[in-house]
């Protein structure tokens, strides 16, 4: 796996009804928050070995949060979450920031092939 040199950048700030419409172009690609929401990335252990997961972990500085249920959180507090399309995984982190203002921001591109 191979880690993109963007910046980290923030999506959204605001209600999460208004989050929900947004449609967000990343790399020429049209994202939804419907896209990645139900993927956490505790899931995205399982589709890769455990050194390539380790390094994504560490460079993108995650926290983990609850050993048991594996939940990895970003810098703000936010869950992290990831889309993979093609040879990409995008990493999310999106959550509740404070009461009724939710936030979201792409946190990092990682290029990979798994066959």
């Amino acid at each position: 796996m191979k880690k993109d040199e963007i910046a980290r950048q923030k999506l959204f700030d605001g209600l999460e009804e208004k989050c929900l419409q947004e449609v967000f172009e990343i790399k020429n690609l049209k994202i939804k928050l419907t896209d990645f929401y139900n993927s956490p990335l505790t899931a995205l252990k399982k589709e890769t070995d455990n050194t390539n997961f380790d390094i994504l972990i560490k460079e993108s500085k995650f926290n983990l949060i609850n050993s048991f249920t594996e939940k990895y959180i970003s810098e703000d507090g936010l869950e992290i979450h990831y889309l993979k399309n093609n040879d990409m995984i995008f990493l999310f982190s999106y959550g509740e920031y404070q009461p009724g203002r939710y936030m979201l921001f792409l946190e990092s591109i990682w290029y990979y092939n798994l066959s």
